[in-house]
């Protein structure tokens, strides 16, 4: 069994009070998991995304989400980040479906706000920011863009 560097991950974790300390903590370890299972990753902060921008393996937290986001040209939001939390616990590794309207639904949000946070490809930044499973028909989304 691999030795802990306890005190590297509290160092790596600091906040600017105790809970968002405590936050980056719990967030450390519970990713040593995934590091683990996936040997190249090195750090919290270090993934890989494949050719449709989807992070490869079962790794997540707000701050890739964050990165994903920007590297989408979309700023990290409350609400977002809220939702895809919820999300994850909602739809776990099963597929989502791909009519945002019914996502929406189940999220317990308005379509027209849905669209607000995920807007003109709302089903692909949902399921890529939340690193949810990828939509079976992602060509069709990418070439059907959804009009606010």
């Amino acid at each position: 069994m691999a030795k802990i560097d306890l005190e590297g991950i509290a160092q790596s974790a600091q906040g600017k009070d105790f809970s968002q300390f405590a936050d980056n903590f719990k967030t450390a370890i519970v990713n040593l998991g995934a590091r683990d299972k996936f040997g190249k990753i090195s750090t919290d902060e270090d993934y890989e995304t494949d050719e449709d921008g989807y992070v490869i393996g079962d790794i997540w937290s707000e701050k890739i989400a964050s990165e994903l986001m920007d590297r989408n040209g979309f700023q990290a939001t409350v609400p977002r980040i809220d939702i895809l939390i919820e999300a994850r616990e909602i739809f776990g590794l099963r597929s989502v479906p791909t009519d945002h309207d019914v996502v929406a639904k189940t999220m317990g949000v308005s379509s027209a706000n849905f669209l607000k946070m995920f807007p003109k490809f709302p089903i692909i930044y949902f399921t890529r920011w939340g690193n949810l499973r990828k939509p079976f028909d992602l060509a069709k989304l990418r070439e059907n863009p959804v009009k606010n």
